[in-house]
């Protein structure tokens, strides 16, 4: 059996078709178009089609070619994972924070996909450009009953930071502050409040001097 499959991951694809018919790897050839860089939408979501294809191929003894329209591709495969949150924040006059609880649901959908890494990644992006101290962060995977989400350009890195330039922004109007004063505030210092809530160290630390700048 000959299939064509598209997909910037091959051996991935080879795996699960081989899988998914019994046979041998080998006996299994993955062709793919020339792509840029690809996450989990690239990566794991041609899964499906790759597969159904196979099957619907070994079963007929014919070439098959499997198109989604654009709703049903919407619909089928997987998204940039929603993300729930609820905080609690404390902080001073001057709008820097002292404590952060924090907790991070991630939208997995049917299965785990790409969910692990993606949620991680939230949870070591929750900082941004600001020192917290006193934290506690939560990050639950929920299982739905959407398609599975994946991971897109960004990894989790973009649910981590919107959460705490949300936070700032509620401190920042709770005190009647300049948004802008509160997150430079809060940025990580350079010889001091340089160790981040994963326990790494901020070395070549521009934040201050390119904020005056810009």
């Amino acid at each position: 059996m000959a299939g064509l499959f598209q997909h910037p991951a091959p051996g991935e694809v080879q795996h699960w078709v081989a899988h998914a018919l019994g046979i041998d790897q080998h006996a299994v050839r993955v062709e793919c178009r020339r792509m840029g860089g690809g996450f989990g939408g690239k990566e794991t979501q041609a899964g499906h089609m790759a597969v159904w294809s196979a099957i619907a191929a070994n079963k007929l003894n014919c070439p098959v070619k499997l198109r989604l329209d654009r709703d049903d591709d919407f619909m089928v495969t997987g998204k940039r994972h929603p993300f729930a949150y609820e905080y609690s924040v404390g902080f001073d006059d001057s709008g820097r924070i002292t404590g952060l609880k924090l907790l991070m649901a991630a939208n997995c959908g049917f299965s785990a996909d790409l969910s692990g890494p993606v949620a991680d990644r939230a949870l070591f992006h929750a900082d941004n450009a600001y020192f917290l101290q006193d934290v506690e962060i939560a990050s639950y995977r929920c299982k739905t009953n959407t398609q599975s989400n994946t991971a897109f350009r960004g990894f989790g890195g973009p649910q981590g930071v919107i959460v705490i330039e949300n936070i700032l922004g509620d401190i920042a109007r709770q005190l009647g502050l300049d948004p802008l004063a509160v997150r430079r505030r809060n940025l990580y210092g350079v010889s001091e409040r340089n160790v981040t809530h994963y326990g790494m160290t901020v070395e070549d630390n521009i934040l201050e001097p390119l904020l005056s700048q810009l």
